[in-house]
């Protein structure tokens, strides 16, 4: 009876001393959150452009267009890859008339263009006209570029609170997408007029002496890692 008691003492330590190993030794986590962000210049400046029948000068539309494209061409855009027509419009008026409206997206590729474009717009007197939308050729490129530096500083921030615990980033655990932010940059004349006197802005005699600035877009990233840890004396 005596040597049982004496077996299941020491086995017992056994387990203790081995349950007591396993949780000395088990991995615990870590779950930070990382940031990164960049700005970067936009190269992709769409313009949208409708044009209408009698507007201004009593011209058609067709005409306008010939006009716009000539202007455009001149001023070294390329017509067959920048313009093209998103609707086109035939409203019936009196006496089996028909007033037409076209509306057109131009793609320029940076400010000083841009400038030039409204400026054009101005001499014909055309007044539909404005920035909608900005971007860069490369979005997609650059999406990816602060995705990685997010996760990057993810892990520098869970290496750093590891550490001062003795502990050390092993492997990434899971990985939560926090999706991006994204500004939208506002075009500006440097005298700060709004988007709806641009036109009048760049009709001026001295538009060409004039500077049109144009924000830089912000793409901000945000992630969430889970890593798993272990003792410094294990690894």
């Amino acid at each position: 009876m005596k040597k049982m008691i004496l077996a299941a003492a020491a086995l017992f330590a056994v387990v203790a001393a081995t349950a007591q190993t396993t949780i000395e030794t088990q991995p615990t986590g870590i779950q930070v959150n990382g940031r990164a962000e960049k700005k970067i210049t936009p190269d992709e400046i769409h313009v949208a452009i409708t044009l209408r029948d009698n507007e201004p000068k009593g011209e058609t539309v067709d005409e306008l267009e010939s006009r716009m494209k000539r202007e455009f061409a001149a001023l070294g855009i390329d017509i067959e890859k920048s313009l093209r027509v998103t609707s086109m419009v035939n409203a019936p008026r009196k006496r089996n008339q028909v007033d037409t409206s076209r509306s057109y997206d131009l793609k320029v590729g940076n400010a000083t263009t841009l400038g030039q474009v409204f400026y054009a717009l101005g001499e014909m007197g055309v007044t539909g006209a404005g920035v909608s939308r900005v971007t860069h050729s490369r979005i997609e490129e650059l999406k990816g570029d602060v995705r990685a530096e997010a996760v990057k500083n993810a892990k520098t921030i869970a290496t750093e609170l590891a550490g001062a615990l003795g502990q050390k980033v092993r492997w990434a655990e899971w990985i939560q997408d926090g999706g991006f932010y994204e500004t939208s940059p506002v075009q500006m004349y440097k005298t700060r007029a709004s988007m709806n006197e641009l036109l009048d802005v760049f009709s001026s005699a001295d538009a060409g002496e004039q500077g049109l600035e144009m924000q830089e877009i912000t793409l901000v990233y945000n992630v969430t890692v889970r890593f798993v840890l272990g003792v410094m004396s294990s690894l």
